[in-house]
């Protein structure tokens, strides 16, 4: 089964303090949202907004921070995790 793991100094990482807490309650939710569904850190649109109103917003910051890519897959927009693998 896949994971998303949490280093215990992610609370100090440039990108995470750049990203913000906002954007962070995104990416963790979504990075759980992606392994659940075995995407690969693929995160469609549609599901960013299901989880956070301001998905445009914090997705654009997480970009920005470097920990996530806009990408596309099967045809849906949306972002990719940086470094999934």
């Amino acid at each position: 089964m896949p994971r998303i793991m949490v280093d215990d100094k992610l609370h100090s990482h440039r990108k995470i303090v750049r990203a913000g807490v906002q954007a962070m309650g995104l990416w963790v939710i979504a990075g759980s949202w992606s392994a659940d569904h075995l995407e690969d850190g693929f995160v469609p649109n549609y599901v960013a907004e299901r989880i956070d109103r301001d998905c445009e917003i914090h997705a654009a910051e997480l970009v920005t921070a470097g920990l996530w890519t806009v990408a596309e897959k099967n045809g849906d927009q949306g972002w990719q995790f940086h470094d999934w693998d």
